[in-house]
């Protein structure tokens, strides 16, 4: 967006090993910097008050949240996030994650407490408007479009979160040679490009570069965040999801892509199922999703905008 940008420290997942979420720290951490936060609440009112916007977006950025919660005079607000989803009957039922689902709907309802919430999702829902939830599609960079798909890929591109799970993939290509792979991946101090054998090559995350090699690539393994198995959705390529540890949100992502039909899902990256993913996904139906992205983003801002009145 071509306007000032004024950033500010937000809350922070912590990590055990590179991999694995660590509750217990996170919340620490959050805890420790409860000063801090409130501090960040009156500077983001400071910001309101002097640029006095029509309506405020939040893509589910938690101290915007808990400025739109305390605050009484301020304007309408539209929360955006795939994350709302938890809190739609037409969403992932996993009675096995009960305790984390518990947690996570708390949460996403504090971010979305006195705005009106647009729930990302990878297809279509009813919208409830009594509370204040609409459905939208993914809203992914404008890059993506622009991409030709390559149908003939000869590699399976890799993406890492967390670099602490180099070690599984290196481990799986030493036994299948025979398979080209790609990884990126978050690791401190990694050259941009590292050639660990024949089959397998490392990159520094660099997401214009990682964008163009999915449109290339012919399987896309990656943790199972939202955008990414978006994105990959949206060029036809088959997903191998393995959430990351301890991340409900990631493990709900990986069962609901595998039950829209678009990838499997396992709890580590040995590779071997591979070979059951076909070589390309059907695109017309999500597209077409997409191409509502607009419409559903400007219902949700009209909504906010009439029922603050």
């Amino acid at each position: 967006m071509k306007i000032p940008v004024r950033p500010l420290p937000t809350l922070e997942f912590k990590y055990k090993n590179s991999r694995a979420v660590s509750n217990t720290a996170t919340l620490l951490g959050v805890l420790g910097s409860l000063p801090k936060y409130f501090g960040l609440i009156r500077q983001l009112d400071a910001i309101v008050r002097e640029t006095q916007p029509d309506v405020i977006i939040n893509f589910f950025e938690p101290v915007a949240a808990f400025y739109t919660l305390t605050q009484k005079k301020r304007p309408p607000v539209v929360a955006i996030g795939h994350q709302f989803m938890f809190q739609h009957p037409g969403y992932v039922r996993t009675p096995q994650l009960w305790k984390q689902l518990f947690s996570m709907r708390i949460y996403t309802w504090l971010l979305g407490a006195r705005a009106t919430k647009l729930a990302l999702s990878l297809y279509a829902a009813p919208d409830l408007p009594v509370k204040k939830i609409f459905v939208g599609p993914p809203i992914l960079r404008k890059q993506l479009f622009s991409l030709a798909t390559n149908p003939n890929g000869d590699f399976a591109l890799v993406y890492l979160l967390n670099h602490g799970y180099a070690d599984q993939i290196i481990a799986w290509s030493a036994k299948n040679p025979q398979t080209k792979l790609h990884c990126f991946y978050d690791k401190p101090g990694a050259p941009a490009e590292f050639h660990h054998s024949a089959a397998l090559t490392f990159h520094k995350l660099d997401g214009e570069k990682f964008l163009k090699m999915m449109a290339e690539c012919r399987h896309v393994v990656c943790t199972a965040g939202f955008e990414s198995v978006s994105e990959a959705a949206w060029l036809g390529k088959p997903l191998f999801l393995v959430p990351v540890e301890n991340h409900v949100e990631q493990q709900v992502n990986a069962i609901d892509a595998q039950q829209f039909g678009i990838g499997i899902a396992e709890k580590s990256f040995t590779l071997d199922r591979l070979a059951e993913l076909p070589d390309r996904l059907p695109t017309e139906k999500f597209r077409a999703w997409l191409e509502s992205a607009p419409t559903k983003l400007f219902q949700a801002i009209e909504h906010a905008v009439h029922s603050a009145r």
